[in-house]
């Protein structure tokens, strides 16, 4: 099923109000997700600092 497919009814290009998307992020920074990813700063950018100098498009 593609997503057009899904979405069959009428399509709204109102957007949600402050709130809604204040609790949505509010909830996303809560997310098992999220935690995982800020926990992966430090390796990230630990390897960017070890390829700082390297050559890495020849």
């Amino acid at each position: 099923m593609t997503t057009f497919q899904k979405y069959s009814g009428k399509f709204s290009l109102e957007m949600k109000s402050e709130v809604h998307y204040k609790k949505a992020a509010k909830s996303y920074r809560k997310s098992k997700q999220y935690i995982n990813m800020i926990n992966l700063y430090p390796t990230l950018q630990n390897t960017l600092i070890a390829c700082k100098d390297e050559n890495l498009i020849e």
